[in-house]
């Protein structure tokens, strides 16, 4: 008689392989090899060498040490702080509207044919595909101030010469709205996934105990996709602290910093003001709020997923 898979010996951890599976591994990590080299010249070189240039006045032609003189001069600077309140306005926004809001449409789509769920998820993915340069040209005359359809709008019911962009109170939401709902579509078509992967069958008993649908999305689906909705929350966290595009063809993080992000006044430093010294000692502080913040974010989820 076969032996049960629980009466099997255990694998122990330091058994030396096989000749076979040594080839296997040999050949895997040749493969490997290429992606490695790609990953070491574009990402590893230019992390620690941006590093290392961070404690230098680094201009064009010109490279003087100054130790944490760049560091010294961020906390000093009032662009960096107004930059930082406004990678933080966008994603407070940009964050809980990717992370939920693709969770409930998803929900919404699950009893429905393959052929409704299919034909929303490409309605919802389409305007990620398109160039995000693209659609904000469309965006500048939607919201230009003269001629643009909201202006229009507007000064049919007696408001002329309004412009979105004039002030942060409106021009960070709007941007925040619009970065959100535009890159919607990714997280929608993993939470789909995720829901597909969830048997059928746990819906079937909670509705024989009287469930309501409410009740199912909190005590089935919630609980079963909680490793999704930590992927989608980081992501979504990492990509919301890097905001770049948008802002910087609609205000060019005007006025006064009021709609900049980091990323664009590392950019602006680096490309418009030639401090390249400055611009990577940013992307360092850039760096190390975002890996906090990712940190927090796992340890937190981690221990939600514990007590679930």
């Amino acid at each position: 008689m076969t032996k049960s898979i629980s009466s099997r010996k255990p694998v122990r951890l330091g058994t030396p392989m096989s000749a076979p599976e040594a080839r296997k591994c040999k050949w895997g990590y040749i493969f490997l090899v290429p992606w490695l080299l790609i990953f070491c010249i574009f990402y590893v070189y230019p992390l620690f060498y941006g590093i290392a240039i961070s404690f230098t006045d680094f201009r064009l032609g010109d490279k003087n040490w100054i130790a944490l003189g760049n560091y010294v001069k961020i906390f000093h600077d009032y662009a960096f702080w107004r930059s930082l309140l406004g990678t933080v306005c966008y994603s407070v926004i940009v964050i809980p509207i990717q992370v939920f809001v693709p969770l409930l449409v998803a929900n919404v789509l699950r009893p429905h044919s393959n052929r409704v769920n299919s034909a929303v998820k490409m309605l919802v993915y389409l305007p990620g595909v398109i160039c995000t340069v693209a659609q904000v040209i469309v965006w500048k005359f939607i919201f230009a101030p003269n001629t643009g359809i909201i202006a229009q709008a507007l000064a049919n019911v007696g408001v002329a010469g309004f412009s979105v962009f004039d002030k942060a109170i409106y021009s960070v939401p709007v941007m925040a709205l619009l970065i959100a709902f535009t890159n919607m579509g990714s997280q929608l078509v993993i939470y789909c996934a995720a829901i597909g992967a969830i048997p059928e069958t746990y819906y079937e008993a909670a509705e024989l105990d009287g469930a309501s649908r409410s009740e199912q999305f909190r005590k089935i689906t919630m609980p079963m996709l909680h490793p999704t909705m930590v992927y989608v929350f980081v992501t979504s966290t990492i990509s919301a602290l890097q905001i770049f595009v948008v802002p910087q063809m609609l205000t060019s993080g005007g006025p006064n910093y009021t709609s900049s992000t980091l990323l664009l006044l590392i950019y602006n430093s680096a490309f418009n003001n030639h401090q390249f010294g400055y611009a990577a000692a940013l992307g360092v502080i850039l760096f190390a709020i975002t890996a906090v913040v990712a940190f927090i974010q796992f340890r937190v989820t981690r221990r939600e997923a514990i007590e679930y």
